[in-house]
């Protein structure tokens, strides 16, 4: 059977390729490269090749089948078609827990796939994946301040724009690495977002595309943070019992390739898993592995996104915990000194800290100073645009309403129904 290549020099006998070229939208010199076979057409591309040179579907059709099979590369395989179903996946129907506890445990056992260079469209270079990664972090830092309410659209279209520098453009293998990458980041960025306002089943879609993102471009430390942002969404917004799992999954594939202070926030976020669950060995046991990673941690080891992780955020992890296991003997004064430093300015995650403060003194039966914590957390939860806020403020509002008489309660229940 003949090759694409050689199909597509039968069809432009008697035309240039100059000519053809231009009727495709495609640059000469790639279109010289795909008529040697020593490059494979994306689909788009073999339907305009197709289309300019009269082909009646049989170039879309040895497109199609060159695609089927991988092929062997260095690294593992990576396909054309793998980057037209990766940048397709993040507009394709939400996955199910079960596609994603699939998904991690074939991530696991997987090579990393080598990327080849995609093959239409104006060639970039590392300058432009440099302003792109610049980008991922004003996103990232941006979220440490304003709701997922107000960020969700902003961080959504970066990543559709720097999907489409993946399936339109021509780059090196290394630039190509490097934008997958890039955007394994900012579908954990635009899934978080995606979370904290509400919209769950895009949030658990934009986090598999990212596993399989970072993991094209070798970066297993960012398929791991995808992989476990997602059981941590599952543990809070879905079915509890797989979120063990898929957290359990990326701490495992990430322990040999990852540095000490991300290995901590995957074993946070285990422990969370277990809290959720009701297991508390689980959840003490991974809070230990916290520590334990965490005291061997190397700055100079780490990814630019862990750079939220200190002492102190794992002591507000420790005592959410403990408040989900309802030990607030243990949780109240991790959480009443962890909380001592957040400012106002932070409003999100001090409104979220405050509410897992007040809730665990609601279980030692501190009932006013549960009030006056959780009065304080429903004032900044106003300015956050957080459903993940508006959530935990409302649950504190039904713990609350049991005291109704307590003029600290009455007071708090009050503001909170009153802004309903």
């Amino acid at each position: 059977m003949e090759s694409f290549g050689q199909a597509a020099r039968r069809l432009r006998a008697g035309l240039s390729l100059r000519e053809i070229a231009r009727r495709a939208h495609v640059d000469p010199g790639h279109l010289s490269r795909i008529e040697a076979d020593k490059r494979t057409p994306t689909p788009q591309l073999a339907a305009a090749l197709d289309a300019a040179l009269g082909g009646a579907g049989h170039l879309a059709e040895l497109a199609r089948r060159a695609c089927v099979e991988p092929w062997p590369l260095d690294g593992g395989p990576w396909r054309p078609c793998d980057t037209e179903r990766l940048v397709d996946a993040l507009a394709q129907q939400t996955p199910t827990a079960e596609n994603a506890v699939e998904l991690a445990h074939q991530w696991l056992i997987a090579e990393p796939p080598q990327l080849l260079e995609v093959r239409s469209g104006r060639r970039i270079g590392a300058g432009t994946v440099e302003r792109v990664e610049r980008r991922v972090q004003q996103l990232r830092v941006l979220d440490d301040y304003v709701g997922g309410g107000e960020t969700w659209v902003m961080v959504t279209r970066e990543l559709t724009a720097t999907a489409g520098l993946l399936k339109g453009a021509a780059y090196t293998e290394d630039v190509g690495r490097r934008l997958l990458v890039a955007i394994g980041e900012l579908c954990q960025v635009a899934g978080w977002v995606l979370s904290d306002s509400g919209r769950l089943a895009e949030a658990e879609r934009v986090y598999l595309a990212g596993v399989r993102a970072a993991n094209a471009g070798g970066d297993v430390a960012g398929a791991a943070n995808n992989l476990s942002s997602l059981a941590y969404q599952l543990a809070n917004t879905g079915d509890p019992r797989t979120a063990p799992t898929l957290a359990r999954s990326a701490y495992a594939g990430a322990r040999h390739h990852a540095s000490a202070t991300t290995l901590a926030l995957l074993a946070e976020r285990v422990a969370w898993a277990y809290a959720r669950t009701g297991e508390a060995r689980g959840a003490e046991r991974a809070l230990g592995q916290v520590e334990a990673e965490y005291d061997q941690r190397r700055p100079e080891d780490d990814p630019v996104w862990v750079y939220w992780l200190d002492q102190g955020e794992i002591e507000i992890m420790a005592g959410r915990v403990w408040t989900q296991l309802h030990r607030p003997l243990r949780a109240v004064p991790i959480l009443e000194r962890a909380t001592s430093g957040y400012s106002d300015a932070t409003g999100r995650e001090t409104a979220l800290y405050l509410s897992w403060l007040a809730e665990s003194l609601i279980q030692a039966n501190e009932v006013d100073r549960a009030a006056e914590t959780a009065s304080r957390a429903f004032r900044l939860s106003r300015q956050a645009n957080s459903a993940r806020a508006e959530d935990r403020i409302r649950l504190l509002g039904n713990q609350l309403g049991r005291f109704r008489g307590n003029a600290v309660v009455d007071s708090f229940l009050d503001e909170f129904r009153s802004a309903a």
